[in-house]
């Protein structure tokens, strides 16, 4: 995935690739990272780059975000769609929602094939027995639900799609 960001006026470039065991390789502005990610809620992750530890929390509003990093506020701002240059217009709208720890699903909350608001929670997953709901990150159809109510899924399951 490819995306352009502003951060405090500045343009970053970032180019994102998973790997397995949910690890990605990103690029920023050309300089590679490794990163690991264990979200805490839909809103915080911690995110390991390069061994170091950082905590990353979101405030989301329309285009505009800001994130705090170990406290820190940063204004982010994404690429508006006449910048979006012609490789990022052919991606997919698939996204795949997965879990960073194993958990338990304890309610489905929407059904396969419905659509779904991003944010709108879609299941309640019970993790380090704390229940969290996790939320579609985007607007669409709901597809290939890949857990049910009662079944224990492990670290890195796709739990569902959003289209």
């Amino acid at each position: 995935m490819n995306m352009t960001l502003w951060i405090e006026g500045e343009e970053f470039r970032l180019r994102l690739e998973e790997k397995e065991g949910g690890r990605y390789r990103a690029a920023l502005n050309g300089r590679d990272h490794d990163v690991s990610a264990e979200f805490i809620n839909p809103d915080e992750v911690l995110l390991n780059v390069d061994g170091r530890v950082f905590n990353v929390t979101l405030s989301r509003k329309a285009d505009v975000r800001s994130v705090y990093v170990n406290g820190r506020r940063f204004q982010v701002e994404r690429t508006a769609a006449s910048r979006v240059s012609g490789q990022e217009r052919g991606r997919s709208r698939r996204k795949d929602v997965s879990v960073s720890m194993p958990g338990r699903v304890v309610r489905i909350l929407a059904e396969e094939g419905s659509q779904v608001m991003e944010g709108q929670p879609v299941m309640i997953l019970e993790a380090m027995k704390m229940q969290n709901e996790i939320k579609a990150p985007r607007s669409g159809t709901l597809r290939r639900l890949g857990a049910r109510a009662g079944v224990t899924v492990e670290a890195g399951a796709v739990l569902f799609t959003v289209e």
